[in-house]
């Protein structure tokens, strides 16, 4: 398919102005801090904590507390070391329902002829730092015949006492920021074969990390939407 832009609905390949058009949503939902000034700054919704559930063969007069999940050894940081997130079942738990259809969502979710059958999970930055027993959710938003548009997201459980550090040291020209709920890098970049925008975004918070990939794809509010769905 290489030279070609071919039209597939309404994931078409178009030219450098939605690329334009990226580059500003994408900064919304992706590196630049939140500040009480930024009409675009809000809340995560839905941040949680575990509550313990009783043995049915043991129960008694109080619940028994939970295991906890490992915690961040190294010095805390608000919202990096908070482990209160979990991960959904299934892709479409990740995001608003109807709210990306025009975006990406009305794509065609990890059809075989994208992610392989059984699915193969790309390397990244969050490799390194998985937890080998963790659940992960890979999900892939993508016409098996278009050249270029799509939009995945990955969310895997990682290890807490190292993910942070490791993204630090590790995503070497993004735009990276702490922003009271979790640690954030972005990079927006032109296409190497076509004329449209291609964007990576991680996001790492206590034992979750998220990483969200898109190519001629505009969206806003796109992580902070994930982000609540987890948390």
């Amino acid at each position: 398919m290489a030279g070609r832009q071919r039209q597939v609905g309404a994931g078409s390949v178009v030219g450098t102005g939605i690329g334009l058009a990226l580059l500003t949503v994408l900064t919304l939902t992706g590196c630049t801090p939140t500040t009480a000034a930024d009409p675009t700054a809000r809340p995560f919704s839905g941040t949680s904590t575990p509550t313990a559930t009783a043995d049915a063969a043991t129960a008694g007069p109080t619940s028994a507390a939970p295991t906890p999940r490992p915690t961040s050894t190294i010095t805390p940081v608000p919202g990096v070391d908070d482990d209160a997130g979990a991960l959904p079942d299934t892709c479409t738990g990740l995001i608003t329902a109807g709210r990306w259809d025009d975006a990406f969502a009305s794509a065609p979710l990890n059809d075989p002829g994208v992610v392989g059958d059984p699915v193969e999970v790309p390397k990244d930055a969050l490799t390194p730092v998985l937890q080998p027993d963790g659940k992960s959710l890979y999900c892939v938003w993508r016409d098996p015949r278009a050249d270029t548009t799509f939009l995945s997201i990955r969310v895997a459980v990682v290890d807490s006492t190292t993910a942070y550090p490791h993204l630090q040291s590790a995503l070497q020209g993004y735009d990276c920021s702490l922003d009271g709920y979790g640690y954030r890098c972005q990079k927006v970049s032109q296409n190497a074969q076509y004329p449209v925008t291609d964007g990576d975004t991680y996001f790492t918070r206590g034992d979750v990390g998220i990483h969200v990939q898109q190519s001629n794809v505009s969206t806003s509010g796109l992580l902070d939407d994930v982000v609540a769905h987890v948390f």
